[in-house]
């Protein structure tokens, strides 16, 4: 009777560790996640500053310009179509860009250059660069 306990007990512990073993690795996997979504803020923190201090030496420099002179400036490459159109998805009402100009723009009292959120057919037709 005690080997069929002694048994029983081993079974138990058995699976008891390889309950510990599981809930170890998700601990792990979830220590390993929040790592990269601190990351992530991090970097995402940084490039907001660094469009923010682009955004405030371009006021500077051209305190008349309007919201598509700085994303020329800024993003050149999303410019580069036949139309002279910036690119439609720096008119989304979810445009981190559009958001700061806005904020900078009442900011400084000019909220009559505030862009509003804006559904624009895409440009397709890109110039070809010079050979």
């Amino acid at each position: 009777m005690n080997k069929i306990n002694l048994v029983h007990l081993i079974d138990e512990l058995e699976k008891q560790q390889e309950i510990a073993y599981k809930l170890e690795y998700i601990n792990e996997e979830n220590v390993e996640e929040m790592k990269r979504k601190q990351l992530v803020t991090e970097a995402k923190n940084s490039c907001t500053r660094l469009l923010e201090e682009h955004l405030d030496g371009f006021l500077t420099n051209n305190p008349a310009d309007v919201y598509e002179d700085w994303i020329r400036q800024l993003h050149p490459d999303n410019v580069a179509y036949d139309d002279d159109r910036i690119d439609h998805r720096f008119y989304v009402q979810d445009s981190d860009h559009r958001h700061m100009w806005n904020e900078k723009m009442e900011q400084i009292d000019c909220v009559e250059r505030i862009v509003d959120s804006c559904h624009i057919l895409p440009a397709y037709n890109r110039f070809q660069p010079a050979v």
